[in-house]
């Protein structure tokens, strides 16, 4: 078990805890609503976060934390900046508390030059880091930079990412196991057996531990909005019905052999896909494309 103490910072002279999450791969038109910078496109998002904040305030206080601040910093190529910095900052109340609610946004690829970067850019190293709906097994996109940084801190950064399907949510499982992101071992049987790395009906050591680093289940909080697919009529999604969670390999535990993504995509040939699919039937998890599978939309 883990310090509670040491989950969020303190700011020097003050005493006050600070929770601080970074999200990874934000844009205006989706985690930040619209917020373009703007003074008249903020308040929005704002209440929203500050409102949505509360609940999180109230789940801390069984922890003997004594949180004063949460702050969220967004990191993307597409948030919002104003001045020279690349930035944009905002701090409002959160309601029926004394803590505040602080938002930054970066407009820039996290970890685009490595950890050190992230850091400069942020003052603050993350208490956890958040992934929206990113599809790791696309090839369209390179998240291995964002990745690498996220897994560098010394200390075990704790992770949640979303998914649109349970299938996506495999498919991110498979490639943060075989780049070396995640510890084989954190992950239970079952969920292993799904991603095609391990045998079935043998126990990981976490199978009967108390308290698990990783899950995977239905996310509680995801909206009720039925979408419809772009490519086929009859595939019907709700965003985010999927998280995941647990924690990234550290900086000292990381494994020497890493592989990318794009190296893994690339080793994965058609022949295995197929063997794999032979042998584990309609359960078999792959990490086929969003445009040979419209279910990963």
């Amino acid at each position: 078990k883990r310090d509670r103490d040491s989950y969020c910072h303190t700011h020097s002279g003050h005493g006050k805890k600070e929770l601080v999450l970074h999200v990874v791969g934000a844009s205006v038109d989706s985690e930040l609503w619209g917020w373009d910078g703007r003074d008249e496109t903020k308040d929005k998002v704002m209440e929203a976060y500050a409102e949505a904040s509360t609940n999180l305030l109230s789940f801390m206080k069984s922890f003997p934390i004594g949180l004063h601040s949460i702050r969220l910093v967004f990191f993307g190529p597409d948030c919002p900046q104003t001045g020279t910095d690349k930035r944009c900052f905002v701090e409002v109340p959160i309601p029926d508390s004394k803590a505040t609610l602080a938002v930054e946004t970066h407009c820039c690829y996290y970890g685009e030059k490595g950890r050190q970067k992230v850091a400069a850019i942020s003052s603050l190293e993350p208490d956890a880091i958040i992934f929206f709906n990113p599809g790791f097994s696309c090839p369209d996109y390179d998240w291995s930079n964002a990745l690498s940084a996220a897994s560098s801190y010394r200390d075990a950064k704790p992770f949640i990412i979303t998914t649109n399907t349970e299938m996506e949510g495999f498919a991110d499982i498979k490639i943060l196991l075989d780049a070396g992101y995640i510890d084989k071992r954190s992950l239970p049987s079952e969920i292993l057996v799904a991603v095609d790395d391990g045998e079935d009906g043998k126990p990981t050591c976490n199978d009967e531990a108390d308290d698990r680093t990783f899950f995977l289940n239905e996310n509680p909080y995801a909206g009720l909005r039925i979408r419809q697919s772009g490519t086929m009529a009859n595939d019907l999604y709700v965003k985010n019905r999927w998280i995941l969670g647990g924690l990234f390999n550290g900086g000292e535990n990381k494994h020497n052999n890493t592989k990318s993504k794009r190296n893994i995509l690339e080793e994965d040939d058609g022949s295995d896909r197929k063997q794999k699919k032979a042998r584990k039937g309609n359960n078999a998890c792959t990490t086929k494309t969003k445009k040979e599978n419209p279910a990963l939309i």
